[in-house]
């Protein structure tokens, strides 16, 4: 099964990403990559990679009402890993990831479960690189850490 995300979540990831104030080119190819990987269309990669290229993306008009669970937890999980990419995640992207989960409105547990099945594919071989993180196993992973919100 493909994974699939709306181009609102990935928005919203943008914004994490550039919580401190700048998206490396690893980030941004990262998150293209998962854009095209969650099946998101021509249009909106191209969006994404236009915000994560310029910023100005906020998490203050992000809703999630509309993300099922399984979204929820897929979302914070691609933005628990590009925060990560760069090799650092600093104050400033902890608390945008903490915003996050509270507009994500999922528990704390989920969003710890989430931000794990993202870092152990990261630590898989090459993992850290964008071209080898591999998203059928975070999907994989995610599922075995959260069947509850698995559709």
């Amino acid at each position: 099964m493909a994974i699939e995300l709306k181009r609102e979540s990935f928005m919203a990831i943008v914004a994490v990403a550039w919580a401190d104030g700048r998206m490396s080119r690893d980030e941004a190819a990262g998150l293209s990559l998962a854009a095209k990987k969650c099946g998101l269309s021509a249009e909106d990669v191209a969006a994404i990679d236009d915000a994560a290229k310029n910023g100005g993306v906020s998490l203050d008009n992000f809703d999630s009402t509309g993300l099922s669970g399984w979204e929820k937890a897929l979302t914070y999980a691609i933005a628990a890993w590009l925060a990560r990419l760069d090799g650092v995640v600093d104050a400033t992207e902890r608390e945008s990831l903490k915003v996050l989960g509270k507009a994500l409105d999922l528990p704390p547990h989920k969003l710890v479960s989430a931000g794990a099945a993202a870092f152990d594919v990261a630590c898989l071989p090459g993992g850290h690189r964008p071209e080898k993180y591999d998203f059928a196993e975070l999907e994989k992973r995610l599922r075995e850490k959260l069947p509850s919100l698995a559709e």
